[in-house]
């Protein structure tokens, strides 16, 4: 079988875990309030990506951050993308038919684009030659996308994304596969002290061994320096009783009462 995924990012160590059931894992993006299939991975984007994982300081050159973006390719003959000074990506859709026009429709998504020229000549500039990529190209103009930024939780500067989290439960191997999902959220209290709090929701009927909270803490902990950048910067500004987990079985607790209808809730 071949998996078509969309409705959210998804982090390479994510993709690889469907993988050990799925021929191929390719992402979509769109919006319901905009259009379904704006953009979509190829061949050469997900081998991209691959490379940006592996390799954060190229990811960091071309795309402005050390966690790698989703990366699509899409039709300038159907959508006009631009990008805001906040960074954001304004869609306008330029086909002459369709029932619902829009013009700069903003989904507070973060990103840009780079035309297939200028990818060229950035992979170039970094020694790698885009042929070796991938065998299967075109030259479609290239969408990337971090993420919503009203999708993240402030902590002393930085900014913690979901995709932080998911990286880390799909690539820790006392994680892989114990984790139902996870929730966090920026707390302050009277005297100005923010704490970052990680909910963790155990999978349905657990039995998995998963590590202690002291232990969890100091995984999570040390792998969010890993993965995000802001966070290692601004660790010497607070010590490790910051950040707090907590655990859940499934569905009790923050997750309680949750809507299978609609997308899981990552920001407490």
């Amino acid at each position: 079988m071949d998996a078509v995924v969309g409705g959210e990012g998804m982090s390479e160590s994510l993709r690889s875990f469907m993988l050990k059931s799925f021929k191929t894992v390719v992402s979509s993006y769109g919006a319901s309030d905009l259009e379904i299939n704006i953009g979509v991975e190829t061949e050469l984007t997900i081998a991209l990506r691959h490379l940006c994982f592996e390799n954060r300081e190229l990811c960091e050159t071309i795309f402005g951050s050390e966690t790698p973006p989703m990366i699509f390719q899409y039709n300038a003959a159907d959508y006009l993308i631009e990008t805001s000074p906040d960074g954001e990506l304004p869609f306008s859709i330029v086909r002459f038919t369709g029932a619902a026009p829009k013009i700069r429709y903003n989904l507070r998504d973060l990103g840009g684009t780079f035309s297939s020229k200028k990818l060229r000549e950035k992979l170039s500039a970094n020694g790698v030659n885009i042929a070796d990529l991938a065998k299967r190209q075109s030259a479609f103009p290239l969408l990337y996308v971090h993420g919503r930024g009203d999708l993240s939780v402030p902590f002393y500067g930085a900014k913690v994304f979901p995709t932080n989290l998911e990286e880390i439960i799909n690539t820790h191997p006392q994680l892989v596969g114990k984790i139902n999902s996870f929730q966090i959220m920026s707390q302050e209290d009277s005297e100005l002290k923010r704490t970052l709090l990680i909910h963790l929701e155990k999978m349905k009927n657990d039995q998995a061994d998963l590590p202690n909270l002291d232990d969890l803490h100091e995984i999570f902990f040390t792998e969010l320096c890993r993965v995000n950048q802001d966070f290692r910067e601004v660790t010497k500004m607070f010590d490790k009783t910051c950040v707090k987990i907590n655990l859940h079985d499934f569905e009790t607790g923050v997750f309680a009462g949750r809507d299978i209808r609609v997308k899981n809730k990552y920001i407490g």
